[in-house]
């Protein structure tokens, strides 16, 4: 880990030195002896991290010098924002303040800390080689970024073999009408892959065409009743979510309690652990007079009997050899096209290793497909005992982990067991923290710092550490870990003090809860990443001059709170990256001190409900991710965003006043300096100016959102005319159901950028049958039209339409009555996606169709 650390504040020292040579006047000689002092120590450090554990004296030389490579980072950013200031550029007047407030250095001192600092990384890099610590050639550190696979992994979208009997049996029992054994449970050991048959067996066809509906909520350890109840209504009864969300607690166990017996569905449970987890909902589930059954997974019986025990119970057995050797070719062969009879017998070996547990298999798979099978034999031998050990395995998996993996895996421990990741939102907080790094290979190719992040999370997919979900365009859309690695993940974390997780309840005592955090933080001598877990934010002053290190901070929750227990972040977190704080409820504006937080590289408010953001949030200007979507409207946004310059990512309120300095209303959103934005969703054409699209050469994503008003036809145009040559995907969407356009119809396909992938109207009204104008995208691979979107009758496709189209999503187009396709028409098309289209009596015959229960993931995919 500290290899990693030392890695990304060397690279990030290096693009100070030539991005900010100005501001480094007169210790630009000394910042350049320190950086040279970080390469000199990185070629020990990946033996240093091997040793480490079973050398106390090694352990600890790693962590002072973790330690000091980020104190050197945090000195020299922190004196080029006081140079910055001082030169008078990309800041305001009111950085001062924050200057004022921290204890940072005089300028004509810091030439003395970084000396100090380098002297200090030198002595411990002399000293390493005395306690056994051998060199490693730069070269091949850099090798293992080289060779990372630079693709994606289709074969990695399933991994599941055999389980026939199962599947058959367990779709026999739930096809079983009447009431006897309305509850089926699948149980067994943890990573036997009781959520994957759970999958395989509501996937099935007999039970897809039997019951009306299909909800799944995952329970785990960390489980919050009413969010459970909210996600498995809102699956069932997708039209009526709004209603859902604002639902009382008694309310939502009555409406679920009462759809199981109108309707016939199927609601799986997954992961249940505790007796006290199902009693927290068990009123919402009826006993009797049903006809929908419960398919729940646990990995306790007596938990399963407690439930009911005039249950269906079905024990999952360990893999068979057979099978067993499938799933691991399954994982191995991508890679290894060619097996001997040698590797034959050392797999035979291995696998007696795993025990038959799929998680295990994988994982080993994952070893296998980039290593030397005799290495990997050899080093399984030496740390296992005769019989299986399935966590030593796991471990073996991060410690063969290269170093600029190690930190990007760890950082997945910050959320929550149970949660599904957005992808995208996982490799934002991966750049902003620093661990992405671009080599010279991705610089010579012009590659994204993005595309290199997704790989790093490719190469976790392909290791079998991380699971994942794709989208439609067979990029990954989420990600989660399973339990036994996410204990792994958490257990590595907190062993090389990688952060600090508390988990707050409301109904803990507040006091113990106060006193434990303080003890906890206060524990770890410089705590850099702080995760909460729960619903209330406590007061963070027992521990705030504690988080004066801290870089991450990240909330998770719905809560309620005045702006007390902020305080302590921003007077004491003054380097935090990255800030998440969702589903916030504060009913004010947010505090002018969140401009102290100068080095934010990421904020994200999303779901949260304030009334407006200050004026100090021009002061940010290192921030890169910003997410400012609020559940509540007419925000208040200054005019301020413009000075971010560095931002990639911006997501505006649905609806937002913006606020001026010295007075307010009339002029619009400046956004026209922020030339590296890649993604822009919530574009109001009223409150920003579309001209400043064009001036964003990099885009990709583009949203535009009126909350009230029509979009005119002339955006359209003028989008077109801008060259915006990395653009995929748009969307325009309207909320108040008024003609998008006074023709009633699009506008000519030369006028709708050609390089568009994917597409989403909502709303727009249309009279005029669209296919026409939109089957001449020639790059089009997704299409959704939905919410009113078309008012006509009927939609056909001509001869050679659509060439790369394969999702095409109609949803809730009331008067829609056929779609027709002529041959040739729609060539790659794989699936159509409808929902919510009563009329819709014909469509081309040979189109598979998605069914009522993917429809729901369907829609989300595209709104993504």
């Amino acid at each position: 880990m500290a290899e990693a650390v030392v890695s990304s504040v060397g690279q990030t020292i290096g693009k100070l030195l030539v991005n900010e040579a100005k501001f480094l006047r007169g210790v630009e000689d000394k910042v350049e002896d320190l950086q040279r002092e970080l390469r000199l120590i990185q070629c020990l450090l990946r033996d240093a991290d091997a040793r480490r554990k079973h050398n106390e004296a090694v352990g600890e030389c790693v962590a002072q010098l973790r330690d000091l490579a980020y104190d050197a980072e945090d000195l020299i950013e922190r004196y080029i924002l006081r140079a910055t200031l001082k030169e008078g550029q990309n800041t305001i007047k009111a950085y001062a303040c924050f200057l004022a407030k921290c204890s940072c250095v005089q300028v004509h001192g810091v030439g003395t800390e970084i000396e100090g600092l380098k002297s200090r990384i030198s002595n411990l890099r002399t000293s390493m080689p005395a306690l056994g610590i051998q060199s490693v050639n730069e070269g091949e550190r850099e090798l293992a970024r080289t060779l990372m696979p630079k693709r994606t992994y289709d074969h990695l979208k399933e991994d599941f073999v055999g389980r026939e009997d199962s599947i058959a049996e367990l779709v026999k029992e739930l096809l079983t009408d009447g009431e006897m054994r309305r509850v089926i449970f699948i149980w067994g050991m943890g990573g036997l892959g009781k959520t994957s048959l759970a999958r395989k067996v509501i996937a099935h066809d007999k039970v897809e065409n039997t019951f009306n509906s299909i909800a799944w909520a995952c329970v785990s350890q960390e489980y919050h009743p009413k969010n459970i109840l909210v996600g498995i209504l809102i699956k069932l009864i997708p039209d009526q979510r709004k209603k859902v969300m604002e639902m009382m607690d008694d309310e939502l166990f009555k409406t679920l309690y009462e759809i199981q017996q109108e309707k016939r569905c199927i609601i799986v449970l997954d992961d249940i652990w505790t007796k006290e987890a199902w009693d927290s909902i068990r009123d919402a589930f009826p006993v009797n007079d049903s006809r929908s059954k419960l398919l729940i997974t646990t990995r306790n019986k007596e938990v399963a009997k407690y439930i009911d025990p005039q249950g269906f119970f079905h024990e999952l057995q360990c893999l068979s050899d057979q099978e067993s050797w499938d799933l691991l070719m399954k994982r191995v062969f991508p890679k290894t096209k060619v097996i001997t009879e040698d590797m034959k017998n050392l797999a035979y070996e291995l696998l007696k290793k795993c025990a038959g547990l799929p998680l295990a298999i994988i994982v080993l798979g994952g070893l296998l497909a980039i290593n030397e099978w005799k290495t990997i034999h050899e080093k399984i031998n030496l740390h296992f005992s005769d019989k299986s050990d399935v966590s030593k395995l796991l471990a073996l998996s991060y410690e063969d982990l290269p170093w600029h993996l190690k930190p990007c895996f760890l950082f997945l421990s910050n959320f929550p067991g149970d949660a599904e990741i957005p992808a995208m939102e996982v490799l934002y907080m991966w750049i902003a923290e620093g661990f992405v790094l671009l080599n010279a290979y991705d610089k010579e190719r012009e590659i994204s710092v993005e595309d290199v992040a997704e790989q790093y999370l490719t190469e976790l997919v392909h290791r079998g550490m991380v699971q994942v979900r794709f989208n439609f365009s067979g990029k990954i859309k989420r990600c989660h870990l399973h339990d036994l690695m996410r204990d792994l993940c958490v257990s590595k974390a907190l062993q090389e003090s990688f952060l600090s997780i508390l988990n707050i309840q409301q109904d803990n005592n507040t006091e113990n809860c106060y006193a434990s955090m303080a003890k906890k933080v206060e524990s770890s001598c410089k705590t850099r990443r702080l995760s909460f877990n729960g619903n209330m934010i406590p007061s963070l002053n027992p521990i705030g001059r504690t988080l004066v290190h801290l870089r991450t901070l990240v909330f998770f929750g719905s809560f309620e709170l005045n702006s007390k227990p902020f305080h302590p972040i921003f007077n004491h977190c003054k380097f935090l990256r990255v800030l998440k704080i969702e589903k916030l409820i504060l009913g004010r504006n947010l505090p002018e001190s969140l401009g102290d937080l100068v080095h934010l590289r990421l904020l994200s408010l999303k779901n949260s409900d304030f009334e407006g953001l200050p004026q100090s949030m021009g002061n940010l200007i290192c921030m890169e991710f910003l997410d400012l979507l609020s559940s509540g409207y007419g925000v208040s946004v200054p005019n301020v965003l413009w000075k971010m310059r560095r931002l990639r990512y911006l997501r505006l309120p649905l609806e937002f006043a913006i606020k001026e300095k010295f007075h307010s209303g009339g002029k619009k959103l400046q956004l026209g300096a922020l030339k590296n934005l890649r993604t822009l969703r919530n574009f109001d054409s009223k409150k920003c100016d579309v001209n400043d699209i064009g001036k964003f050469t990099d885009l990709q994503k583009l949203t535009i959102f009126d909350m009230y008003d029509p979009i005119e036809q002339e955006i359209f145009l003028q989008i077109a005319k801008f060259k915006l040559k990395h653009l995929r995907f748009s969307s325009f969407y309207l909320r108040k159901l008024r003609f998008l356009w006074t023709e009633e119809k699009l506008p000519e396909h030369k006028s709708l950028p050609e390089q568009l992938r994917k597409l989403v109207l909502l709303g727009s009204q249309l009279k005029e049958d669209p296919m026409p104008i939109l089957e001449k995208l020639p790059h089009l691979v997704v299409l959704m039209l939905g919410y009113w979107a078309f008012k006509g009758k009927e939609m056909v496709c001509s001869a050679g339409g659509f060439p790369q189209l394969k999702h095409l999503i109609f949803a809730y187009l009331n008067d829609l009555e056929e779609w027709r396709a002529a041959e040739g028409a729609v060539p790659h098309l794989s699936r159509l996606g409808i929902t919510g289209c009563p009329e819709l009596r014909a469509v081309p015959s040979h189109v598979p169709t998605y069914d009522d229960v993917e429809n729901e993931k369907l829609m989300n995919n595209c709104n993504a």
